[in-house]
């Protein structure tokens, strides 16, 4: 370390020069402190484990003296590390020590080289502090340059006795070369004693304590052709390698595989099953339960029949539908019953069918073969998913899906047999009316059925709505039903009167027990009852165009473009003098309101186009 600061170069020259040799002395023979340290340790640590090595190669120890003497080696060139090679690796030079070693080495220098050593930092340090010194700073100077002069004529590394440590240096040396080449050369026993050492304490700690086997996945079922791994956990292993000892089942032919444990687990992968065996495994004598591996296939559906029981009321047969449909279709309440068989025995419980909004059914198994049935109600997906004997992990690659639609059953049609459905009649004419229809429907017309309604054109008459029908049932039901309804308003109270409306509507119900019946109805008749007046010219009746007064008339079509001026008529007749009346005289006088007035409005109504 560097003692000195003077402001003087001259002046520290001598000193420094004396610490460079002094320091220099004292990296030498620290490095020659850590070879022969280092030598230590390589003959006593790695030496003895070459001799422990070379004796277990020839002779083979027994697992007990074999780990002893391996302890003893171990323990000694820990002894031989902490105690020889530690110590010079860790000391650190001083130089005033160094300086007395050299000095006692080398008798002519007396105490020149501590001396100029320490009187120099004491007038460095008396320099910064500004003190006095007791002394001439010229002769502490002189001195350090002396003894600077004095150490350059001397070879300090000659000073040291190195003979036994180059002894050891060299042994060393032959003993790792001795180590390289059975590494390089004999790598295989150097492998058979790493193995012999863990096998010995797996002897030894297996006597002491225990150990336990985890075999997975146990007992399995596997599909044909998919891996499958065997694998054991040996909790507390000391040995690197386990037994797995196979069977076949069908053939009994053994089969054994020696695995290599990795932090105490070791496994076996198997490609691709093809058969059905048994296994077990084997650590240090000790065996564990044999488990068995079952090898199936997947199940696919091979046949199916899709068998259709049609409504009672259609009269039509069952039908039977075999193979593979992407659809199903069918009256409403038709029940349906599906049966299969499949490649492989199916498993129970794990069957079933699953609908389109994710409820499931299950399904019927007898071995191979199963079934289930439905009735047809709406617009569904069935999706069959089948499961094999062996269980979970065996469901079939590809559901069998079909969608099932529903044919709705159609209500009746029913028309009535009239070029026009808005009549005009007088009263006796209406009463003599038959109204003749025609029904028909797909499986059958149980019953007809035609329904009137009696209202006025005009609320003024102040008349109650009258209803009514009439029905006749068809025993057995046909499919096409043609008649008449006749004098339907014959015996009405009180009778038709003018001013009435009459609608009238035929309804047919068919023989449709599950969803039905159904109903079909006509078009709407509606008869108005006239008088012989004004009202019955709307249908040129009674003479319309003969009579001198409504010759000149004609239909005039009601302008629907407001843009349009409408057509005006000319009024030729002469012009005729009214009487006039008060209204209160002529309410007085009438207690219902005239039928001639309100038939003439409603002719020219019916000349203006209105409905």
């Amino acid at each position: 370390m560097n003692v000195i600061d003077s402001t003087r170069p001259e002046d520290a020259a001598g000193v420094e020069a004396v610490v460079a040799a002094v320091d220099g002395f004292g990296a030498w023979r620290k490095r020659w402190s850590v070879f022969e340290g280092l030598a230590w340790f390589v003959l006593v640590g790695p030496g003895l484990l070459l001799g422990w090595f070379l004796l277990d190669w020839l002779i083979g120890l027994p697992a007990w003296p074999l780990l002893l003497a391996l302890g003893v080696v171990v323990v000694l060139g820990l002894w031989a590390a902490a105690r020889r090679l530690a110590p010079p690796l860790l000391r650190r030079v001083d130089t005033e020590r160094e300086a007395l070693l050299v000095e006692s080495l080398c008798g002519g220098l007396g105490n020149q080289l501590i001396g100029s050593i320490q009187l120099s930092r004491e007038v460095a340090e008396a320099d910064e502090d500004g003190r006095p010194l007791g002394y001439s700073a010229a002769l502490v100077h002189a001195l350090a340059r002396r003894a600077a002069a004095a150490i350059a004529g001397i070879d300090t590394r000659a000073l040291l006795d190195l003979r036994r440590a180059r002894r050891m240096l060299c042994g060393a040396v032959l003993i790792a070369v001795a180590s390289a080449s059975c590494g390089l050369f004999a790598p295989g026993a150097v492998a058979a004693r790493v193995a012999r050492v863990q096998d010995a304490w797996a002897a030894v700690l297996d006597a002491l304590f225990p150990v336990e086997l985890l075999v997975e996945p146990g007992d399995v079922a596997v599909v044909r052709a998919r891996p499958v791994t065997l694998r054991v956990h040996v909790r507390g292993a000391r040995r690197r390698e386990v037994r797995l000892s196979r069977v076949d089942i069908e053939t009994n032919q053994a089969t054994d595989d020696v695995l290599e444990l990795c932090e105490e687990k070791a496994e076996l992968a198997i490609a691709a099953a093809e058969a059905s065996f048994t296994y077990a495994f084997e650590y240090g004598g000790r065996h564990t339960a044999r488990h068995t591996v079952l090898v199936g296939d997947l199940p696919t559906v091979s046949a199916i029949n899709y068998e259709l029981a049609y409504p009672t009321y259609t009269g039509q047969p069952p039908r039977t539908i075999v193979g593979r449909v992407d659809a199903l279709e069918g009256l409403a309440g038709t029940d349906v019953l599906v049966s299969f068989a499949a490649t492989t025995d199916l498993h129970p419980d794990y069957c079933t069918v699953e609908w389109q909004d994710g409820t499931k059914q299950a399904i019927a198994v007898s071995g191979r073969f199963g079934h289930f049935a439905f009735a047809v109600d709406r617009n569904d997906r069935a999706t069959v998913r089948l499961t094999g004997a062996y269980g979970p992990g065996f469901e079939m690659e590809r559901p069998l899906s079909f969608r099932i639609g529903v044919q709705r059953d159609e209500a009746p049609t029913v028309a009535v047999l009239l070029r026009k459905t808005k009549l005009t009649m007088l009263a006796q004419e209406a009463a003599a009316f038959g109204l003749r229809f025609v029904a028909e429907d797909d499986f059958g017309v149980q019953e007809v059925s035609v329904g009137y309604r009696i209202d006025t054109i005009d609320r003024l008459l102040g008349r109650p709505v009258r209803q009514g029908s009439q029905t006749r049932r068809l025993d057995p039901p046909r499919d096409r039903v043609r008649g008449t309804f006749a004098e339907l308003l014959k015996d009405l109270s009180p009778p038709l009167e003018p001013g009435d409306r009459i609608t009238l509507t035929v309804a047919a119900k068919d023989n449709n027990t599950e969803t039905g019946p159904l109903l079909g109805r006509s078009r709407p008749v509606e008869i108005v009852i006239v008088r012989h007046d004004l009202a019955g010219f709307a249908e040129r009746e009674f003479g319309f165009g003969g009579h001198e007064l409504l010759s000149g008339l004609q239909r005039i079509k009601r302008a629907t473009d407001l843009l349009v001026d409408p057509v005006k008529t000319i009024r030729t007749e002469a012009r005729q003098e009214v009487a006039r009346q008060a209204l209160k005289s002529r309410v007085a006088h009438e207690t219902w309101p005239s039928g001639s007035e309100d038939a003439v409005g409603d002719y020219f109504r019916l000349l203006s186009g209105i409905e």
